[in-house]
């Protein structure tokens, strides 16, 4: 018996999955949260934030 047959019997292939979700997940929250209309302001206010000179 080898390692790779020990390391294919496992089932590690479950954690990949998770974390492939959960940053799926993530990028999709971020994606629909920047499209809001409700936080169009504060990008507004961050977009010209480097012109303030005060």
């Amino acid at each position: 018996m080898s390692l790779g047959d020990i390391m294919g019997g496992a089932g590690l292939h479950v954690f990949a999955e998770v974390a492939l979700l959960l940053a799926s997940g993530g990028f999709l929250v971020v994606g629909v949260s920047i499209f809001l209309r409700r936080n169009r302001d504060a990008f507004e206010r961050a977009r010209h934030l480097p012109l303030r000179e005060d």
